[in-house]
C-alpha cells in the first residue's frame, strides 16, 4: 500500500495540483511570456543553437542511442548466455522509452492543442484556450499536447524503478538525473514557443506511469532472482 501511495496516488496529486494551478493562474502565458519579444513580436530564443541543435536534435538523438543500447543488450541477451541475466532489464529499457514516447507521440497526433508560437498573443494566428478548459479551436490541429520532446527526457523516469530494488541511493540519483534530463528538454522547447509548461508536465506524469507499470510487470518479479545470481 506504501509503496502505491508513495509512486501513483502521490504522484497523480501533485500532478493535479499541478495542473489546477497553471490552469487558475494562467501561468502557462506568463511563463512563456519570459521568453518572448512583445517588442519584435519574437521568440528570444527561437533560432538559438542551444535550444534548437543542442537540446532538441541532440538530445533526441541522445534518447534514439538508449535505445538502440537497450535493443543490442535485447538482442545479445537471447543468443549469448552471459548477457541473460539483464535481459529482462533491456526489455524493460526498450519498452518503457518505446511506450513512452508512443503514448505521447499519438496524443498529439489527435490533439488540437496548438503551441505558443501559432497563438495569437505571441504573433501567431490562432486563440488562446486553457488547457482542459472544455473548449478548442475547431479550425486547428495544433498536435502540441503533450510535449513530444520532453518525453524522450522524462522517459529516463525508468532508471529509477530499475535500480530501486537494487540500490536505493542509486535510484535516486537516476530519478535527479531524469528529472533534470527531462525539464532540460522542457526548458529548451518552452524558450522557442513550442510548448508551454503544462505539456510538458503531462508528459513526465505519462512517463512516470508508464515506468511505473512496466516496472512492477517486467523488473519488480525478477529481481530478486537476479539479485541471487551477482
Amino acid at each position: 500500500m506504501r509503496f502505491w501511495l508513495n509512486h501513483a496516488v502521490y504522484p497523480l496529486f501533485i500532478f493535479l495540483f499541478v495542473i489546477v494551478l497553471l490552469r487558475l493562474s494562467n501561468l502557462d502565458v506568463t511563463i512563456s511570456s519570459l521568453f518572448f519579444d512583445f517588442e519584435k513580436r519574437q521568440w528570444y530564443f527561437g533560432e538559438s543553437w542551444w535550444a534548437v541543435t543542442f537540446i532538441h536534435k541532440w538530445g533526441r538523438d541522445f534518447i534514439a542511442i538508449i535505445f538502440l543500447l537497450s535493443l543490442t543488450g535485447l538482442v545479445l541477451g537471447l543468443f549469448i548466455k552471459r548477457f541473460r541475466a539483464y535481459l529482462f532489464m533491456f526489455i524493460y529499457v526498450a519498452l518503457t522509452i518505446l511506450f513512452s514516447t508512443g503514448i505521447v507521440a499519438a496524443l498529439k497526433h489527435y490533439s488540437d492543442v496548438d503551441c505558443p508560437w501559432a497563438l495569437n498573443v505571441f504573433n501567431g494566428t490562432q486563440p488562446y484556450f486553457h488547457l482542459f478548459s472544455g473548449m478548442s479551436n475547431p479550425l486547428s490541429n495544433g498536435g502540441c499536447f503533450p510535449g513530444g520532446h520532453s518525453s524522450g527526457g522524462f522517459s529516463l523516469l525508468l532508471f529509477y524503478f530499475l535500480l530501486r530494488d537494487y540500490n536505493k541511493r542509486y535510484a535516486y540519483m537516476a530519478l535527479g538525473v531524469s528529472i533534470f534530463i527531462g525539464s532540460v528538454f522542457s526548458l529548451g522547447q518552452w524558450v522557442r514557443g513550442a510548448h508551454f509548461v503544462s505539456h510538458d508536465l503531462s508528459s513526465a506524469i505519462i512517463c512516470w506511469f508508464v515506468a511505473l507499470l512496466l516496472y512492477k510487470i517486467i523488473v519488480q518479479p525478477r529481481m530478486p532472482l537476479f539479485r541471487s545470481k551477482i
